[in-house]
């Protein structure tokens, strides 16, 4: 029962996320804040960890889904040994920065 319960919550938080997206690209940036609202609500009640499409894809200062060059500009630095992806959210300034080991 937990397992269904849980695969339900995830695949309703999947449509509601690209909901969010295709809303953000329209520039209906309120309803895809509510979309993306809707979403975290039902994988907190489900007790469901956030999958990496909504840790990553979404701000987590104003809930609204990143998508390079129309709410978020994205950047990359470097050193020896990590590639820094540094993204940053258009509409409220939020930024955040993912570590990626180099290859050898």
């Amino acid at each position: 029962m937990r397992r269904i319960i849980k695969d339900l919550a995830l695949q309703r938080a999947r449509r509601l996320y690209i909901l969010a997206v295709n809303e953000a690209r329209l520039g209906n940036y309120d309803r895809a804040r509510r979309y993306v609202d809707i979403a975290l609500d039902i994988l907190s009640k489900a007790n469901v960890r956030k999958p990496m499409y909504i840790r990553r894809g979404v701000c987590k200062n104003c809930h609204i889904p990143l998508i390079p060059g129309l709410t978020a500009t994205v950047r990359l630095r470097g050193n020896r040994k990590y590639i820094i992806v540094v993204r940053k959210c258009l509409l409220c300034g939020w930024v955040s920065r993912i570590l990626c080991p180099r290859r050898k």
